[in-house]
């Protein structure tokens, strides 16, 4: 009875061992939480770089690659990049380890169709300077690339030559209506008065986010920016939920637009997925 009464006890201690570990390990992969920023800390190194390389008269590959250090190791590293093109998701990289100062990211595409590439990234770190003080770090980077296949295959980040500026307008009105389509059909979908709200791209916030949130002192913009981050990781780029409770792939949605109020009181993010169901995320303040 005794041996019996062991075994039974290590067997309830396994099994309730494995239940915290997989927990722990779910939370660790698929949440971003924002902790108040930590002004010790900061990004040695954060970068987002779109490469590419003619395979064939009009195919060609684009290397997707993620980079970023803190400096020193944290308890949870944490990068998260979406990729677009002409307006529409085309991938997603997420990688996370703990203990790491660095992280590196790499993916491949193969196209065969001209086209404007946007890549955006969230650059993340969870650091516990005690048990029961969590504070975090986090910055944006992005890369934008165009691509031509006619007459023949030709690259650019910035046009150089007349070519290459109507080629840019081209991809550019695509894109941009793609979007701009998007936009109207939720915000009718959700009533929504645009007049009201400051609108830019996911993909435009590292550079616009400034200019975005000027109403707001530095301490604040950082906290929205994360939240933000925070809500789209677990709504959008871990699966989109709809409205009859079903969970789906952003694959193939269109590039989200943030649409801070005038009035501060809340952000709403807009889009619609591959098959043109109009979605809604709310972020009060």
């Amino acid at each position: 009875m005794k041996v019996q009464l062991k075994y039974t006890v290590f067997l309830v201690l396994t099994t309730i061992f494995v239940i915290l570990y997989l927990s722990n390990h779910k939370r660790t992969e698929e949440t971003i939480i924002f902790f108040p920023i930590d002004s010790s800390l900061h990004f040695e190194h954060a970068s987002t770089h779109l490469t590419p390389k003619g395979t064939g008269d009009s195919t060609y590959t684009i290397t997707w690659r993620v980079d970023s250090t803190l400096d020193q190791p944290a308890y949870l590293r944490q990068d998260v990049s979406l990729l677009y093109k002409n307006g529409k998701l085309a991938g997603a990289l997420k990688n996370w380890r703990q203990n790491k100062q660095e992280l590196s990211q790499k993916a491949k595409y193969k196209e065969s169709e001209s086209g404007r590439y946007e890549a955006v990234t969230f650059h993340y770190a969870e650091v516990h300077p005690s048990d029961t003080i969590f504070t975090s770090a986090q910055q944006l980077s992005k890369d934008k690339l165009y691509t031509v296949t006619t007459p023949v295959f030709q690259f650019f980040h910035r046009p150089l030559s007349e070519e290459q500026i109507q080629w840019k307008k081209t991809l550019d009105g695509l894109t941009d209506q793609t979007v701009r389509n998007g936009l109207e059909k939720a915000g009718q979908a959700f009533q929504v008065n645009l007049d009201q709200y400051k609108i830019i791209s996911l993909t435009d916030l590292p550079s616009k986010k400034n200019q975005w949130l000027a109403d707001f002192p530095q301490f604040k913009r950082e906290e929205i920016v994360g939240k933000l981050w925070e809500g789209l990781y677990k709504n959008y780029v871990l699966g989109v939920k709809k409205e009859d409770g079903s969970t789906v792939s952003p694959q193939g949605s269109t590039i989200p637009l943030l649409l801070m109020a005038k009035n501060q009181r809340e952000i709403l993010v807009l889009f619609t997925l591959k098959d043109g169901t109009p979605i809604m995320l709310r972020q009060k303040l």
